[in-house]
């Protein structure tokens, strides 16, 4: 009888994580799972993280590869660093400060004896790293879980870092695209579920941490960049009108979520620049609904009172918008 024993790459891009990075390795040091490396990529780091990196190499030398750039490669270039380096069959991906949950990875692994199964995902818990405290879980509701990579597109990709495992045969020769210095995780996504299907794992397996200092905090930073991913995907495939459907709607409701915290920080300014990019994302009653929503928003009363009643309503809107 054949088992299912794929070897898996874990795949951890860390920058400055010193304080953090043994936890990360830790957490998936303890998996109850032996076919297994631990690819993590450093990028030219000045706190001291590649000298603990180094550390659990010369303790796991069968399981740690370190992966050490000698200058800044920015988070795209020190993910394809990481992704270059794993030889597995599969690939799971962490952020250097989150974490796997006990099981995860023989549970996500159980999900590839499919072979039409190229992308798998769970739950998280997103925690605040100064007090542990749980914010937020993840995929609790049908309307947040994905299905398809129509849903993928649509949703705005998978939220948390230690969530996504991907068969490797099914990723782009490329890895992550190189147009998106720091937000290249979603169209990778879209480009390897293109490949087959999706599948959820029931059950908590991962934790992702917010402190301030990700790609998570900086999204109107990153508006643009994220926005290029609809664009792109919906020029490659102009006639797969599911494809097309599922740009749109995942343009809008990005911008849906970036209007919301630009309102509830009270940034006026960056609200009435969503305006044009609201517009190219939407059409016939949507767009009508828009333009009253944006009417209204300029009148100082009426944002004031939604700012103030928002941050009450977000993960209400989180799980049903």
């Amino acid at each position: 009888m054949n088992i299912y024993n794929p070897k898996v790459s874990v795949m951890i891009i860390t920058y400055n994580q010193k304080h953090l990075i043994a936890e990360t390795i830790e957490s998936v040091l303890s998996q109850d799972y032996e076919n297994l490396e631990i690819v993590v990529a450093d990028d030219a780091s000045t706190d001291g993280t590649q000298e603990v990196i180094l550390d659990f190499q010369q303790k796991y030398p069968r399981v740690v590869v370190p992966v050490l750039n000698e200058k800044n490669l920015g988070i795209t270039g020190n993910s394809n660093a990481a992704f270059s380096a794993c030889t597995g069959d599969l690939i799971a991906v962490l952020g250097g400060d989150d974490l796997f949950l006990p099981g995860k990875i023989k549970a996500q692994v159980e999900q590839f004896k499919d072979p039409q199964v190229v992308l798998s995902y769970h739950p998280v818990d997103i925690f605040n790293h100064a007090d542990g405290k749980v914010l937020f879980r993840t995929n609790t509701t049908e309307k947040e879980k994905i299905h398809n990579v129509e849903d993928l597109i649509a949703k705005g990709g998978i939220p948390g870092a230690s969530s996504v495992m991907v068969r490797r045969s099914a990723c782009p020769q490329h890895g992550f695209d190189p147009l998106f210095p720091v937000v290249s995780d979603w169209i990778f996504y879209i480009e390897v579920a293109l490949q087959g299907e999706i599948r959820e794992l029931p059950g908590v397996y991962g934790k992702y941490r917010k402190h301030g200092l990700g790609a998570s905090d900086r999204t109107f930073e990153l508006l643009e960049e994220s926005l290029l991913t609809v664009d792109l995907i919906s020029q490659r495939y102009i006639g797969n009108q599911s494809i097309q459907h599922a740009c749109e709607k995942g343009g809008y409701r990005y911008l849906l979520g970036e209007l919301f915290r630009q309102v509830v920080k009270k940034n006026r300014a960056n609200v009435e620049a969503l305006y044009p990019m609201f517009l190219k994302y939407s059409s016939g009653t949507k767009r009508s609904v828009t333009r009253v929503a944006f009417f209204l928003l300029r009148n100082p009363l009426i944002f004031g009172l939604v700012s103030r009643t928002l941050p009450n309503l977000k993960n209400a809107l989180k799980r049903n918008v």
